[in-house]
């Protein structure tokens, strides 16, 4: 079975509980960031698929930060153009925004990013200076998640449709019809 090269030698410093930790904060941030600051609330697919997109870079991170160059190199700059296409296709695209604010949208990329690094930041600094350990962290996260969940299940924000649907819905039109 191929499998690509991975050397336990290449691996970052980057643990599993800095990024559970830095998601479900970082989901938060992604929330305020959609509604208070751009005023474009998203549906909450939307939210999830950004924030799973935004961890996706861990696996770089962590898998192959210290390959041979410019294996790592290479590998974010592929990444970093993914996440911000898809970044325009879940969150700007087909918006009736003007240019300046679909800028400002697609800037926020960076922000969610730094965000996100900052929170991920906070778990590893709580583990090597605070001398917490990670269960702390995998705690706080398990709780944090069962909050977040709750939380957006009581939102009674509704977003505003795009102005094309990415995923245009079949119509049925009986027997013989589209379907």
């Amino acid at each position: 079975m191929w499998m690509p090269p991975l050397e336990d030698a290449w691996q970052g410093k980057v643990q599993f509980y800095e990024l559970i930790f830095g998601t479900w904060t970082v989901y938060v941030f992604l929330v305020w960031l959609w509604q208070r600051v751009l005023k474009e609330p998203l549906d909450e697919w939307r939210y999830v698929l950004l924030t799973f997109f935004g961890a996706g870079a861990f696996w770089v991170n962590h898998y192959w930060l210290n390959a041979p160059k410019p294996t790592w190199l290479v590998l974010i700059n592929l990444y970093t153009v993914f996440y911000l296409t898809a970044w325009w296709i879940i969150g700007i695209r087909g918006r009736n925004r003007s240019g300046a604010w679909k800028f400002g949208a697609l800037a926020s990329a960076v922000a969610f990013t730094v965000v996100f690094i900052l929170f991920e930041n906070l778990a590893r600094y709580g583990v090597e200076r605070w001398g917490m350990h990670e269960f702390c962290w995998m705690t706080l996260s398990f709780f944090g998640f069962w909050w977040l969940i709750l939380w957006r299940s009581r939102s009674t924000v509704r977003p505003k449709p795009a102005k094309e649907d990415p995923y245009p819905k079949p119509r049925w039109r009986g027997a013989g019809g589209d379907l």
